[in-house]
């Protein structure tokens, strides 16, 4: 099992959404099956990022609400959540 770690900078995002119960749900299992090296299921649209963001991945727990996350030394880096406009400016 990872371990969680959660940026500054993530902890700033997550500070100002506002998710559905629905959204948070979804959330709480996709974290958990990335911390226990499960793969997401296809609605979560995992895949590898380019440019600045080389190395990292993003997944989508629903719509355009995103998590921006990378796999290293043990543990799950929460990198950023929000929308792609909000992230990749």
């Amino acid at each position: 099992m990872l371990n969680l770690f959660r940026t500054k900078t993530f902890l700033k995002d997550y500070k100002k959404l506002n998710m559905s119960d629905k959204h948070y749900s979804k959330y709480i299992v996709f974290l958990g099956l990335l911390l226990n090296h499960l793969e997401l299921p296809k609605e979560a649209l995992n895949h590898s990022l380019k440019g600045d963001f080389i190395g990292f991945f993003e997944f989508h727990i629903s719509g355009d609400l995103l998590i921006v996350y990378c796999i290293e030394n043990g543990f799950l880096k929460l990198i950023r959540i929000g929308t792609h406009s909000q992230i990749f400016k």
